[in-house]
């Protein structure tokens, strides 16, 4: 059994996090390019939390349910893995698959 102890560095983290992904969503919701939108700094920012953003990434993705926004970019970013199966690029819903198996077996909780 995983438990996951919250301090309030790991309270702040997600509270910037949330923020960023505000700012975020807010300027490129409507954006049809990718890789302008991975641009903003506020995306960027994300990435540069590093590993402490992976699992608000994989929690971000799953609440996002059948429609998850572009967080790949950002994981591969920081990890610089790459679970997504060739022949699933494009389909969001397969690639948020692949990173929450990936996840799991890397031992994240989200």
């Amino acid at each position: 059994m995983n438990v996951a102890i919250v301090t309030d560095s790991a309270v702040d983290s997600w509270l910037r996090f949330r923020g960023l992904v505000a700012q975020w969503k807010a300027h490129c919701g409507a954006m049809s390019s990718v890789s302008e939108s991975v641009l903003f700094p506020a995306y960027q920012n994300i990435i540069g939390m590093g590993e402490t953003a992976v699992p608000f990434l994989l929690r971000q993705l799953a609440d996002e349910g059948d429609d998850p926004d572009q967080w790949f970019w950002a994981l591969k970013a920081i990890t610089g893995a790459d679970p997504v199966n060739e022949d699933d690029l494009g389909n969001n819903l397969l690639m948020a698959r692949s990173w929450f198996e990936w996840g799991i077996s890397m031992g994240y909780a989200w």
